[in-house]
């Protein structure tokens, strides 16, 4: 088992003092660069949810220019065939009638 040596090295008041100081503004330092990380954290999660906030505004009206669309195709298609159906009841009722006419006459 070794002994312990005991140093009779003195440490002055002024250096422990000297320590202090740096370690305090040391402290602070740490202390302000945790306050600008936390700020920046907060920035960043404002801007996130601001983000997702338009994200969603964005698929609302995207959904809604598509709806907008494709009612307005679709009720353009809907007149298209009712104008053709239209032409197609007209000339199947004049065919009626010249069938009717014809097997009419005696």
């Amino acid at each position: 088992m070794e002994l312990m040596t005991v140093t009779t090295d003195s440490v002055s008041l002024d250096f422990l003092a000297k320590q202090a100081k740096l370690n305090m503004e040391e402290m602070r330092l740490v202390r302000k660069e945790l306050a600008e990380t936390m700020r920046l954290l907060t920035a960043s999660y404002e801007l996130t949810r601001r983000v997702e906030r338009r994200q969603s505004e964005l698929r609302d009206d995207i959904e809604l220019m598509v709806k907008m669309e494709l009612g307005g195709s679709l009720a353009n298609i809907q007149t298209s065939i009712e104008t053709y159906l239209s032409k197609i009841e007209d000339a199947v009722s004049g065919l009626v009638k010249r069938v009717e006419t014809l097997e009419n006459k005696p």
